[in-house]
């Protein structure tokens, strides 16, 4: 995996996900096919060679953490970023 651009893991209000208990932010690089989502109390993950079709499915998703959980995680590689 390429260098982490620390601008890929900052939020704002854009990036905040309002309808989800488990998934505070989410934000999506189309030039780098990377997701990072900041979850709430367990840190920010960046999953990467994420297509944008599978990114739309998570936008419209009822439930944020149970998408990623069945349809990203392990299916895409990640990592967790430091936080400060």
């Amino acid at each position: 995996m390429k260098s982490i651009n620390p601008l890929l893991y900052s939020f704002d209000d854009s990036c905040l996900v309002d309808t989800s208990t488990n998934v505070k932010a989410a934000k999506y690089c189309i030039h780098t096919n990377t997701l990072v989502v900041k979850f709430s109390g367990e840190g920010v993950y960046l999953y990467s060679a994420l297509p944008p079709s599978v990114y739309r499915d998570f936008c419209r998703a009822e439930s944020k953490g149970r998408f990623i959980s069945k349809k990203i995680r392990g299916a895409y590689p990640y990592k967790r970023l430091p936080t400060s």
